[in-house]
């Protein structure tokens, strides 16, 4: 019964599952772009903002922040108000799940990841990543991808992650953010997380 439920949730959700961690859906991935965050309670978001990590205290993400988007009405601001120490916020499907859970978001086709970044006085230092579920986990990320050390501008620009050769097919994490405290409280802004 397991496996019947886990193929009507392949060909239902378009969605990846398996009874074992090295399966992966052979189904087409989801239509491009993918959204992972366009406005605040978007129907075209997906992931949700549930894993966080490290120094959870000193943070606060507000996902309907109406200081200058780069699009839209809306876009995130992510603060961190510690001196040392490090965060780090984990886009999950399913919400809360480290791996525990088979449901996945199949991304075969997308090209790269791109969003746009911009800091509250410029020079502030984040990374970004997708894809942090390793081998140790029962349902691994398929594949990941990193920007380290990306030093920001006041002004809005545009990042990308290359996905070129990466299996897509599994992607529980499908976008994250972290940083190391800089002395001083960390503002910076984040809008229009795709998949393309």
């Amino acid at each position: 019964m397991r496996k019947k439920y886990s193929l009507i949730y392949i060909v239902v959700a378009g969605l990846c599952a398996s009874d074992h961690a090295a399966d992966v859906s052979t189904e087409k991935g989801v239509p491009l772009p993918f959204i992972v965050y366009d406005e605040k309670d978007s129907t075209n978001n997906h992931y949700i903002a549930s894993g966080w990590m490290g120094n959870t205290k000193g943070t606060k993400v507000d996902d309907g922040c109406t200081n200058v988007p780069h699009g839209g009405k809306t876009c995130l601001r992510c603060d961190y108000n510690a001196p040392d120490e490090w965060v780090g916020v984990v886009w999950q499907h399913p919400a809360n799940d480290w791996g525990d859970q088979p449901e996945c978001w199949n991304l075969t086709g997308a090209k790269k990841l791109t969003f746009w970044a911009r800091g509250e006085n410029g020079g502030e230092i984040v990374n970004f990543k997708f894809g942090i579920l390793g081998a140790d986990k029962k349902f691994p990320d398929s594949a990941g991808g990193e920007l380290d050390d990306v030093k920001l501008t006041k002004d809005w620009k545009e990042y990308s992650i290359d996905l070129t050769g990466k299996d897509l097919s599994r992607i529980k994490t499908g976008f994250v953010w972290s940083l190391v405290g800089q002395s001083k409280p960390v503002t910076f802004y984040l809008d229009d997380i795709r998949f393309e």
